[in-house]
């Protein structure tokens, strides 16, 4: 046989369909390579998708901190220009005010308009939270059991464990579907003079984050607290006393008067 006739022999042998099967064999997956592949990407989904939605809430817990902080400086603002008087608080409102549920009287958010903008700004709204509510109260309870609608910055002695302000964790006054209060909207002037807003789940409250809920005291300072702690934090501006202890207590000052409603 010629060598003509052999190399005319080799390529009829050696087809195109040769080719790509070689290609195949050279670039393609096996199975089990397959499998290996998607199990180290369902394990690197188990692992990074918990740590993705912790540093989420962490951000979203950290920027409502900064926005009780933001309000604490306002509270600063208006006292310096009310002779040392906190905004003053009554009632339920309404965002525009004169719906139907609206009650007469002052609201501490549309006090703070010229400090912190409208009722229904943002800095209000906490960003853990399930809907664009309302979500911080202000301390009330004492004022109220002295008869006052407003509280001095001077009345405060244990200010950095005086809460001030922060999350409202009580089902109750929170709009359907996200609480059970019969009021279409939230309150435009959440204040604890008639019930505890700070309610943790060892009272039939809930977390606002993942860590506890933010609050602000009276030095301007915010921490995170997963239960009440009473030797960190009061709501006597010169004693630990809790929500429920300050309400029983009776009044305990005859000092000056606040606004009134």
């Amino acid at each position: 046989m010629t060598a003509i006739e052999v190399n005319a022999q080799t390529a009829m042998a050696h087809s195109p369909a040769d080719d790509d099967h070689h290609r195949n064999r050279q670039f393609g997956f096996s199975l089990v390579e397959l499998l290996v592949v998607i199990a180290l990407i369902a394990f690197l989904t188990a692992v990074l998708l918990p740590a993705a939605r912790m540093a989420r809430e962490s951000a979203r817990r950290t920027k409502c901190a900064a926005q009780l902080r933001q309000i604490g400086y306002a509270f600063q603002m208006y006292a310096n220009s009310n002779n040392g008087w906190l905004p003053a608080w009554s009632g339920w409102h309404t965002w525009p005010p004169g719906q139907p549920d609206d009650t007469i009287g002052p609201a501490w958010t549309i006090e703070m308009i010229p400090y912190l903008g409208t009722p229904d700004s943002p800095i209000y709204n906490c960003p853990s939270f399930a809907a664009p509510e309302r979500n911080y109260f202000i301390a009330a309870i004492w004022s109220w059991v002295n008869g006052r609608h407003a509280m001095k910055f001077s009345d405060i002695r244990l200010s950095s464990q005086f809460i001030l302000s922060g999350d409202v964790t009580r089902v109750s006054v929170y709009p359907r579907p996200y609480g059970t209060s019969d009021h279409p909207s939230s309150d435009a002037d959440y204040s604890d003079e008639n019930n505890p807003l700070l309610v943790f789940p060892d009272e039939g409250g809930f977390l606002m984050h993942r860590g506890g809920d933010n609050l602000l005291f009276a030095d301007i300072h915010v921490d995170t607290f997963a239960a009440f702690d009473p030797a960190a934090m009061t709501f006597h501006p010169t004693k630990l006393m809790s929500w429920r202890q300050v309400h029983d207590g009776g009044p305990d000052s005859q000092g000056e008067d606040g606004p009134t409603p």
